[in-house]
């Protein structure tokens, strides 16, 4: 049920990106409450959290509508232990998939406030390492939870071809977290219209 549905948002989201058009790219840092790997709240070995690389594109459909896919990479949280007899180590990692709808509020000189709707998608994986005398064990495990993110957000225009962002959002699955994320964006629609001023 999940690859359809996936496969149902992945065709839709084309779709909807085809007719609109890229205006904005960029990215930043974010910073999640974390989750727990398979709600495993053993230690915190077991849960996300670290800070994250985000990257994220606006595509304008028609004001006051934005649709915007973005993707977030966190750092891994790495658990390691020397033994006399073996060691071992752990990590676990966190990829999002977001696609998210903006209703722009207002559209004013410098600052554009919306708020924010949309799919996400959250991708778990542990590695495991023993390391003993002769020889080492390696496995992987992975999960995936598909949620709905609800937030607000707010564009400030440092340059013509610059701005900086900021947005707040909570993601509703089963592996639910609060999301911070700050960056910059290229404003792409700008960059065009002058590309011939520029070279």
């Amino acid at each position: 049920m999940k690859k359809v549905f996936f496969l149902f948002l992945l065709i839709f989201a084309s779709f909807i990106v085809a007719e609109a058009q890229l205006t904005k790219a960029g990215g930043g840092l974010a910073y999640g409450t974390g989750v727990w790997f398979r709600d495993e709240s053993i230690d915190l070995s077991h849960k996300t959290g670290n800070p994250a690389i985000n990257f994220k594109a606006i595509y304008e459909i028609s004001l006051p509508f934005h649709i915007s896919p973005s993707v977030s990479i966190f750092m891994p949280r790495v658990t390691k232990e020397d033994f006399i007899e073996y060691s071992y180590k752990q990590s676990l990692s966190a990829f999002l998939f977001d696609i998210n709808a903006h209703y722009v509020f207002n559209s004013l000189d410098r600052f554009e406030f919306y708020g924010l709707s949309g799919v996400n998608v959250t991708l778990l994986r542990m590695r495991f390492k023993d390391s003993f005398p002769d020889g080492n064990q390696a496995s992987t495990s992975s999960e995936s939870a598909i949620g709905l993110n609800l937030g607000a957000g707010t564009y400030m225009k440092m340059t013509e071809q610059l701005d900086v962002f900021a947005e707040l959002k909570y993601i509703l699955s089963k592996r639910d977290q609060f999301m911070l994320t700050a960056g910059v964006l290229l404003n792409l629609d700008w960059l065009k219209k002058n590309e011939t001023k520029i070279f």
